[in-house]
């Protein structure tokens, strides 16, 4: 031992002298180095935390883990540590607290080797972040010229006439320009920040700003792109609203017009001619009218999106006056239907005029049959048929009436304006109202005197009636012929009942002759006189019989007076007398 102390270097004396000093030097330096340890950590920490900063923000925290990272190796610090815990170690000291010295150094040691890629990675991860901060703060000029331009494109504006509207197409256009002017800038940018997120320590923030600077420079182009169509429509529309508006009032006059031209026309063949034509020049009016409309409707409703309010009720005030002058289309619709209705009735008119024309000249000719008949007819048989056309007449009558309502409807009301061919209809439904009228008087008259002819007909028939059975009898008794009388008694009894036939038949042809009356005032009795002529006839043959009995009685009984002896003779005179007398007689 005392060998060991006297081999002493005076530099061990030293450190054993000054050993408390030296070891709160190291102390105080291993303390440093934690701390430069645990400071880099929590900058790390602050550096790559998802909070998003601001970029002044970043750049302290970016600033301070730099200065941090200065002398990063720190080989000085760590080679002076372990040479001066070796040497503290050498002055006698309890070993325990040199076991654990040395793993207090041991494990700053592999903590700083640990740490050193993790600074380094960050050092490479903070020159990225800045990179995108630095971005950002780029984006904000950007994105305020982006706005700008946006707001430009969408604030409200007023365009009282086309003069107003150029103007703001003209500012439009610039701005439309700046937009093409700074478009490589902004393409640029986007695909600079497209390029930085290619890089895997991109913060996420990234993305969302390169997304909205690509949605914020497409939003204000189309938003440009509309207000500029807006605008150039607008001044479209100015333009085509005068100019339509004008047109469609000129149009809707000339449909005006044609309305006022669309008649009734009391023509079964150019009615619907005309009717026809109407429609095909209504279906064009309506198809252009409304086409003109919708053009300067549409123009309106275009203006008013960008007219001042003192404006808007009159722009529309305009539009409503053609809207209220188009309802001529639906009633020129609505008189054409009427036409077309009226078209249709005068023709069913016509018909029924034409139908009574062809029965009355059917009337008449009856009528001429009953009056005058070809062939004999009994007065009862007048009567009915003259009944029968009476009948006929009154339901055409009432056809008539309906024909008379029907004109009293369709035709012009009087005092109103007549056309030639109107009053034809007029005139030929009145021909046969007047010629339904006098037949109708005509038939009854004549109905009058065949009703006063049933009544001679009755007397005729009467007389008839009692002289017809008498005329039979008397000719089967001429038939018969005379008796030839057995004595003079007897001839004297055939001469008075001779004589009474004679009578008779005088007194029966009074009979005939007052029938006869009767028969002659009939308004035809040619039927009857035939038959008046027929028993006349057939009368006077038997008159002259009864006249020649009595002349031939006569002649006998006087003969047989005289010859009152000379029965046989006479008798035989008598009967050669029959012989020769003719058949009948």
């Amino acid at each position: 031992v005392g060998h060991s102390h006297s081999a002493q270097s005076p530099r061990m004396t030293f450190w054993q002298e000054n050993y408390a000093f030296i070891k709160e030097v190291y102390d105080t330096r291993y303390t440093k180095m934690v701390e430069w340890m645990d400071n880099i950590e929590m900058a790390i920490q602050k550096v790559c935390a998802s909070k998003v900063y601001t970029s002044a923000e970043f750049k302290r925290e970016k600033d301070n883990f730099q200065s941090l990272c200065k002398n990063l190796e720190r080989a000085e610090t760590k080679r002076w540590l372990t040479e001066t815990l070796e040497t503290l170690m050498k002055v006698e000291r309890a070993q325990d607290e040199q076991k654990e010295e040395s793993r207090k150094l041991k494990l700053i040691m592999e903590r700083h080797k640990t740490l050193i890629p993790r600074i380094k990675e960050t050092l490479v991860k903070t020159e990225c972040y800045w990179k995108c901060y630095s971005y950002g703060d780029d984006l904000i000029p950007i994105f305020e010229f982006i706005d700008e331009l946006r707001n430009r494109s969408i604030k409200e504006i007023h365009s009282a006439n086309n003069e107003q509207t150029e103007e703001h197409i003209e500012k439009q256009d610039r701005a439309l320009n700046s937009l093409e002017n700074k478009k490589k800038m902004v393409l640029d940018f986007i695909a600079k920040g497209e390029k930085l997120m290619q890089d895997q320590n991109c913060p996420r923030f990234l993305e969302g700003h390169v997304q909205k600077l690509r949605e914020a420079w497409d939003d204000t182009n189309q938003k440009a792109q509309v207000r500029k169509k807006a605008l150039t429509d607008n001044l479209n529309a100015w333009e085509v609203f005068e100019d339509k508006k004008i047109e469609c009032h000129k149009h809707i006059d000339a449909a005006d017009a044609e309305f006022e031209q669309i008649k009734k026309i009391f023509d079964l063949s150019a009615g619907p001619t005309d009717y026809l034509m109407r429609v095909k020049t209504a279906t064009n009016f309506r198809r252009v009218i409304e086409e003109v409309y919708e053009i300067v409707d549409n123009a309106n409703s275009t203006l008013q999106q960008m007219l001042p309010e003192d404006r808007k009720s009159g722009m529309n005030d305009e539009v409503k006056e053609l809207t209220a002058r188009i309802s001529i289309l639906n009633k020129t619709d609505e008189r054409l239907t009427f036409i077309d209705d009226f078209n249709k009735r005068l023709n069913v008119f016509d018909q029924a005029v034409s139908e009574l024309e062809v029965w009355l000249a059917e009337g008449r000719k009856r009528l001429d049959a009953i009056k005058n008949p070809l062939d004999g007819i009994s007065p009862e048989d007048r009567v009915t048929k003259s009944m029968e056309v009476q009948e006929d007449i009154s339901k055409k009558a009432d056809f008539c009436s309906k024909q008379e309502t029907e004109q009293a409807e369709i035709f012009p009301k009087p005092g109103e304006k007549m056309t030639a061919d109107a009053k034809k209809f007029i005139e030929r439904l009145k021909t046969v109202r007047n010629e339904l009228n006098n037949l109708d008087t005509e038939v009854k008259e004549e109905c009058a005197k065949f009703s006063e002819d049933v009544k001679y007909w009755a007397e005729f028939q009467t007389g008839v009636k009692a002289f017809d059975p008498w005329l039979k009898q008397a000719e089967k008794r001429v038939l018969e012929g005379l008796k030839t009388p057995a004595s003079l008694v007897e001839a004297c009894e055939i001469l008075g009942d001779s004589k009474n036939f004679q009578d008779e038949c005088e007194n029966k042809i009074k009979v005939l002759e007052e029938a006869t009356v009767s028969s002659k005032k009939m308004t035809a009795h040619s039927n009857a006189d035939n038959k008046v002529t027929m028993y006349e006839t057939r009368w006077s043959a038997v008159h002259d019989t009864t006249k020649e009995w009595v002349a031939r009685m006569t002649t006998l009984v006087e003969c047989w007076n005289k010859l009152d002896g000379n029965v046989g003779e006479l008798s035989s005179w008598v009967a050669q007398k029959d012989s020769t007398a003719p058949e009948g007689s």
